[in-house]
């Protein structure tokens, strides 16, 4: 039997800017393009792991306005029946500045993605056991929750620990409990200094 995926995901709104230059503090720059499109770093593993036939089960909060991200999401073959809509607040936000030579910039808004609780995680790891995989970002709340009642059901984990807060290597994140990180540079040299 497939095992199954969790994704305790970050649904954005992606707002992709092309400028010149990545804006500096106090300046004001003109956009050549905007792009708007459905993001989240846990959107988009849910829906790449739903392309590649995974049985993919997707839990996380929007506003009214990310309605439309959530059938994106549907459409690439995941379930998004424990994705809740939160009538008094927006959809996450990320804003992101990308340069001539793809350099990028990007600020998140958290939106509704910081309104996850640890029972909304508790219902979304309820039917998950041995073998099924978790997957998460700090786009989130609920993420130390989330890790230790997945390794307690017996379930592997995948963390993308971005946004990385400075403290990320004190007691209130399990670095040790993860099967997988996925890091960029920057980040990895931020633990390897701790």
């Amino acid at each position: 039997m497939q095992p199954k995926v969790v994704s305790v995901a970050s649904i954005n709104i992606d707002e992709v800017y092309r400028v010149p230059h990545v804006v500096q503090p106090g300046e004001t720059v003109s956009s050549t393009e905007l792009q708007r499109s459905a993001g989240g770093k846990g959107a988009n593993a849910s829906v790449a792991a739903a392309r590649a036939g995974a049985q993919v089960y997707v839990a996380g909060k929007i506003g009214p306005d990310g309605l439309w991200v959530r059938d994106v999401i549907a459409s690439a073959g995941a379930d998004v029946s424990l994705v809740a809509v939160l009538a008094d607040t927006p959809t996450g936000r990320a804003v992101i500045q990308v340069d001539p030579r793809g350099e990028n910039a990007i600020f998140l808004f958290p939106g509704a993605n910081h309104r996850l609780t640890v029972d909304d995680v508790r219902q979304a790891l309820a039917q998950c056991g041995p073998g099924d995989w978790l997957l998460l970002t700090n786009e989130t709340t609920g993420v130390a929750e989330a890790i230790g009642h997945a390794r307690t059901c017996g379930m592997q984990v995948l963390w993308n620990p971005t946004p990385m807060p400075a403290d990320l290597v004190s007691s209130r994140l399990p670095l040790d409990l993860p099967d997988v990180l996925v890091l960029n540079e920057g980040e990895l040299l931020a633990l390897a200094r701790q």
